[in-house]
């Protein structure tokens, strides 16, 4: 597995890289897929950018 497909993306509020495995749920937009993880370093719930 790739780094790439590791990560989920950046929380929008520390920074802090959200791994794929913190995933909550994953859903279909218009503008495309989309998901909410728990960030590992806040602890918030985030859409990762």
């Amino acid at each position: 597995m790739s780094s790439e497909q590791s990560v989920a993306g950046d929380c929008p509020h520390c920074r802090a890289a959200v791994p794929r495995s913190r995933v909550i749920i994953e859903y279909e937009t218009d503008a495309g897929p989309g998901v909410y993880a728990e960030c590992p370093e806040c602890e918030d719930v985030v859409a990762p950018t």
